[in-house]
């Protein structure tokens, strides 16, 4: 019986034993997890911290940015309204030399016109020495620097006293049509070539042309649109650059060239085969 007792107590001093070992290994075991978990989260606080003061530095970084846009975005405005004043300036400069470039060729054509008919009027008249004196007195002014109104003046009073000195100027018209549309009016200054529809029907224009033959040049040429008709009855006037009146009718055109003037003027309808459809012939003669 006491060897019993003493084999069962053995027994379950060795069992207290073993599980005090186990515990002793758990317990150190579990002080290292511990002690691994706690170095992890030092390491991952101070991972936080960099990233925080890293987030507050970019934070800063994007406000001066957004300042700097702001900054730039006021600059890029005051000097785009700079830009576009400087532009509506140049606008008004420009339509105005143009305007002053126009009145600069109707001189200029004007002044052709008239020295063309002196020297017409000179080949018929050459014992008539006042009117050589007269076209070689008109050249010299167009040559020196008394300016271009002087020399506009002088040729409109020669032209007054070769009028009382009994020659007169005459323009005569020829027109034709193989059409129902005709060119039934150019106007002599050349600010204007009307069209008409005699028939009964609309008549497109669509791909036709214009032309003007001012003394043997090609002064101009307007293309008519794919979409142009003309209705019957109606009268277009097709007037030059800058010419075309407040009053028009509201079926003219306003063409971005001029027709030109001259002594001789020829102008034809021409349909996109080619064929001269109708033309109107102007002639001027001094005598």
């Amino acid at each position: 019986m006491r060897a019993e007792l003493e084999s069962y107590y053995n027994l379950k001093i060795k069992e207290f034993e073993n599980g005090a070992n186990r515990q002793i290994v758990d317990t150190v075991h579990t002080k290292e997890e511990t002690k691994r978990i706690r170095d992890e989260l030092t390491a991952l606080r101070e991972k936080l911290s960099a990233h925080e003061i890293r987030i507050a530095q970019l934070l800063r970084d994007l406000e001066m940015t957004r300042r700097d846009k702001e900054v730039c975005e006021r600059d890029w405005d005051e000097r785009n309204h700079g830009l576009e004043g400087d532009v509506m300036r140049l606008r008004s400069e420009m339509e105005a030399m143009l305007k002053e470039l126009q009145n600069i060729i109707d001189a200029k054509l004007g002044l052709e016109m008239e020295i063309a008919a002196y020297r017409r009027m000179l080949e018929g008249e050459e014992s008539r020495t006042g009117l050589r004196l007269i076209v070689d007195s008109a050249l010299e002014h167009k040559s020196s620097d008394s300016g271009l109104l002087g020399f506009v003046n002088q040729v409109l009073d020669n032209r007054t006293s070769v009028s009382e000195g009994g020659y007169s100027a005459r323009t005569s018209f020829k027109k034709s049509a193989k059409g129902p549309v005709a060119i039934y009016e150019t106007a002599p200054d050349g600010k204007y070539v009307a069209l008409e529809n005699t028939g009964r029907k609309e008549e497109s224009l669509g791909q036709w042309s214009l032309t003007r033959n001012v003394d043997k040049k090609d002064v101009a040429s307007y293309n008519f649109a794919d979409s142009f008709v003309i209705r019957p009855g109606d009268k277009i006037k097709l007037w030059a650059k800058g010419q075309k009146p407040p009053s028009a009718s509201s079926l003219d055109l306003e063409i971005n060239q001029l027709w030109g003037v001259g002594l001789h003027i020829e102008t034809t309808l021409i349909s996109p085969s080619g064929e001269a459809r109708a033309t109107h012939t102007q002639e001027t003669t001094y005598g």
